[in-house]
């Protein structure tokens, strides 16, 4: 569940609440605002309303004086209401002025602090009427009845912790609370960012894992096709390609089971093209010759699935194959500076005037984005010798 950083008003996702809010009905929304203000008085004005009406008839069964319940049970729940509402009113208003993080949360607390010192005043205020009406029973104890045992030894518990009790329903807990919110607010927010970026690392993956569900049985049938026309005319060739094609599929079909960029290494994207190229090599009667340059260090990083061998494809398919005579493909990695780079290059036909960038290289770069972002880049150049340079560049470490 996503919501607005700065909507005030906005209902806070489970996640962001602490244990300590979480089970009331104001705290789904942010501190000191008219949401949580209000469900807080929904949850707080009865229990006050409660406190001032048992207030009122304590006195009165106590001391048989029903005619005062009224006076006082009207001042006690004045005095109880504005003690919770006083000073979360005056931190709400000033939350809702937007003013700077460090300012806000200063007149915040000063307003809860003038809230409770309101607080005190009513309260005293309500006492001190009670003791006016205590003067007209000077020396008469009060009745035992059992609702004055009752409300006497309930005040009697309230009054050992009134500090405490004033502070919570004051809004000090509140304001403790609303110290944590920004903080518990940047979590969520960066759980959600993680969240976000596993999704798209899963919807490369599913991408990548469809990608090469499609072009690895058409490179099958194509060769397949090329033993068959190769075995009436030459067996020799036809049955060293099915060799190769054997070779290939066995570090191919692995690949093919398993879906996960974090899965592959370069090293394994180098055997499989290797597996192509000796395919190719036997198809094309050893006309192409492939060098690879890269350490048993380079060859353990990981390296995203199938774009190495589009590459290869590519400068085997437009490069090698157009051009009469023998070719020659290199791949060359290497790390420094915190980038894996990998280059495809041959001395093929090279680069021709008007072409544009085909299906794969499109692919390439839409899973380097997907992978990477902004951090991964393609780049084709012409050789200065004839032929094509194709270089990726990929973050060794990255979110």
């Amino acid at each position: 569940m996503d919501f607005p950083n700065d909507d005030l008003h906005a209902r806070l996702p489970r996640s962001v609440l602490s244990d300590l809010g979480g089970w009331t009905l104001y705290q789904n929304f942010r501190t000191f605002t008219w949401p949580w203000l209000l469900r807080r008085g929904i949850v707080l004005w009865p229990l006050a309303v409660l406190a001032g009406c048992a207030y009122a008839t304590w006195h009165a069964s106590g001391m048989d004086a029903w005619s005062d319940w009224t006076g006082l049970a009207l001042r006690a729940c004045a005095a109880s209401l504005i003690t919770v509402s006083a000073g979360p009113l005056l931190a709400t208003l000033i939350r809702h002025w937007r003013l700077p993080l460090v300012v806000e949360r200063a007149l915040v607390l000063l307003a809860i602090l003038f809230g409770l010192w309101i607080g005190v005043i009513v309260l005293n205020w309500a006492g001190a009427y009670h003791a006016h009406l205590m003067q007209a029973y000077a020396g008469r104890p009060m009745g035992p009845n059992l609702l004055g045992h009752a409300v006497s030894n309930f005040l009697a518990t309230t009054i050992d912790a009134s500090i405490f009790v004033l502070i919570v329903a004051g809004g000090g807990f509140a304001a403790i609370y609303y110290l944590g919110e920004q903080r518990r607010i940047a979590q969520y927010a960066a759980s959600r960012q993680i969240e976000s970026l596993r999704a798209e690392r899963n919807a490369a993956d599913m991408r990548l894992a469809l990608l090469q569900a499609q072009v690895e049985p058409h490179f099958l049938f194509n060769t397949l096709a090329s033993v068959r026309s190769l075995i009436a005319s030459e067996p020799e060739r036809a049955a060293k390609t099915i060799d190769a094609l054997a070779a290939y599929l066995r570090i191919a079909l692995p690949r093919i089971r398993t879906t996960g960029i974090e899965e592959a290494t370069l090293g394994r994207q180098i055997d499989l093209c290797l597996g192509y190229l000796e395919i190719m090599k036997v198809r094309t009667a050893g006309r192409v010759e492939v060098h690879v340059d890269a350490s048993d260090e380079v060859r353990a990083m990981p390296f995203p699935p199938l774009i190495l061998l589009t590459l290869v494809e590519n400068a085997m398919t437009h490069g090698i194959e157009p051009k009469p005579g023998p070719g020659t493909i290199e791949i060359v990695a290497g790390a420094a500076d915190g980038f894996l780079s990998v280059s495809v290059e041959d001395d093929g036909r090279g680069l021709q005037p008007g072409t544009t960038p085909g299906l794969g290289l499109a692919n390439i770069r839409a899973q380097l984005h997907d992978r990477f972002g902004t951090f991964a880049r393609l780049d084709i150049a012409s050789r200065a010798g004839g032929g094509v340079s194709a270089r990726i560049h990929i973050p060794l470490t990255f979110p």
